[in-house]
């Protein structure tokens, strides 16, 4: 998967810490890129969190009930 290294790189760096979506896609993409660009990266860091949401190695908690694009993503500790 596009960005799959980047992204499991930067949570597993911090167990316990909570991501919002952009705050990964920041880290993932350089600076330079424009709106079209950054909203396919979004999708691609998605398909990756979902994945791994699957896989069980990130957990996904919404921050505001109801509403869909307010999640944070934290990597699941070993202990």
């Amino acid at each position: 998967m596009k960005y799959g290294k980047e992204v499991i790189e930067l949570m597993a760096c911090y167990p316990g810490r909570d991501f919002k979506m952009e705050e990964i896609v920041r880290s993932v993409a350089s600076e330079s890129i424009i709106g079209s660009q950054r909203t396919a990266v979004r999708q691609s860091v998605l398909r990756v969190l979902q994945g791994l949401i699957e896989n069980g190695s990130v957990l996904r908690r919404p921050t505001r009930p109801g509403v869909r694009n307010a999640a944070l993503y934290r990597w699941k500790s070993a202990t």
